[in-house]
């Protein structure tokens, strides 16, 4: 059985752009659409008034129905490309608009022109780019085939080509641009992406680091303790101590070596301070608040997880939370366990309207924290912040 090949999601800065396109071809569209209608009951009596009334009625649910999917549900993709396809059909059934009793008279330009540049550019935006090119293209041909028809006004070839062309041109620039701004946007995606990461590791060098340097003065106590004791024997009972104090160092001394050869675990201690300073310098604009902790050990891969959850619930903070007056991560011990929140009063939202594809939430937090054994708890409402809790113990 052949496997479904899985679609990445649109990263954030796209989905913005796409939605920033979409308010701004939904108050076009109304205009166009209303034009289209004003040219075509001026036409009224050339066309066929069931076909007319058909045609108007199917554009008019299609228009209410992409202005509701973008401004009530973000959702416009589908009615973009109907439009685009209601429109193809209805330039190549054209011959049934016309009444063929009555005289078209010359200068007659079908009502349906106006209506063909803002298709193309929505099939252009909405469709793969290989089938976008090849709409506009069909189009603008196709407008060609019965602009010269009696049907279409019996317009002369070479105005005709002219307007094909200028539909073509006006599509594609509109077309171009989106792409363009996608493409930036994609690009702003990448960075942020790679900025999490590569503060993921930088943080876990730091942790690592911090942690050695820590053993490190362990050992090294226990190395002057032994020296110092050794400097100080001269009974047979002082020697004995003394050699016992050396075997002792020289056992840890391997044994954190080791250790910090392998870097296969670190200290609440030296990953909560590591996580600080990533916070603060990546998101200044957060208080970051240590509550208590201890030397329990951390494996590597649940240091790294839990760090990569708390940056994307930071950096989710800063995209969606709009101008919150207060964020805040707390770092908080519980036992061998550990506690982190990360809060801010901006304006919230309800979980349960969030969808479940939705990465920034399902994979890089929740399936992030649950790979260790960890669980998620996520508290907002509309208006009263979001509070976004990360809970791990050794017994999870």
């Amino acid at each position: 059985m052949a496997l479904k090949k899985s679609v990445p999601r649109p990263g954030y800065s796209v989905r913005r752009v796409n939605q920033v396109l979409a308010t701004i071809f939904a108050f076009l569209l109304v205009a166009i659409v209303t034009e289209a209608f004003v040219n075509g009951f001026s036409q009224m009596r050339y066309l066929n008034p069931v076909v007319f009334a058909m045609s108007v009625g199917i554009l008019s649910f299609l228009v209410v129905g992409y202005l509701i999917g973008n401004f009530a549900y973000q959702s416009h993709l589908f009615w973009a490309r109907a439009i685009a396809i209601y429109t193809l059909v209805q330039l190549a059934i054209w011959p049934l608009h016309f009444d063929g009793e009555i005289a078209v008279p010359d200068g007659f330009k079908p009502w349906i022109w106006w209506l063909l540049g803002v298709s193309a550019i929505a099939a252009g935006t909405s469709f793969p780019f290989v089938v976008g090119v090849a709409y506009i293209v069909t189009i603008s041909l196709g407008w060609v085939a019965i602009r010269v028809s009696p049907s279409g006004g019996s317009g002369e070839l070479v105005l005709t080509i002219q307007d094909a062309l200028h539909l073509f041109v006006l599509a594609s620039i509109g077309t171009a641009m989106a792409m363009v701004l996608r493409w930036q946007a994609a690009k702003t995606d990448f960075a942020n992406q790679n900025l999490i990461k590569s503060g993921v590791k930088i943080a876990q060098g730091e942790a690592i680091s911090l942690e050695q340097t820590r053993l490190d003065a362990l050992v090294h106590d226990n190395v002057l303790t032994t020296l110092l004791v050794a400097s100080k024997a001269q009974t047979p009972e002082e020697i004995s101590l003394a050699s016992k104090s050396a075997s002792e160092a020289i056992r840890k001394l391997r044994l954190d070596n080791g250790s910090l050869e392998i870097a296969s675990s670190i200290t609440q201690v030296s990953f909560f301070d590591a996580i600080r300073k990533k916070i603060l310098r990546l998101y200044p604009d957060f208080q970051v608040s240590l509550n208590q902790t201890n030397d329990s050990q951390l494996s590597e891969i649940t240091s790294q997880a839990l760090t990569e959850a708390t940056l994307q619930a930071a950096d989710n903070s800063i995209k969606h939370a709009g101008r919150a007056g207060t964020r805040r991560v707390l770092l908080q011990s519980n036992g061998g366990g550990i506690k982190i929140v990360i809060s801010d009063n901006g304006k919230g939202f309800r979980p349960s309207k969030i969808s479940k594809d939705r990465l920034g939430i399902a994979l890089s937090i929740i399936g992030r924290v649950k790979s260790v054994g960890g669980r998620v708890f996520i508290r907002s409402e509309p208006g009263k912040g979001t509070d976004v809790v990360l809970e791990w113990s050794p017994s999870a």
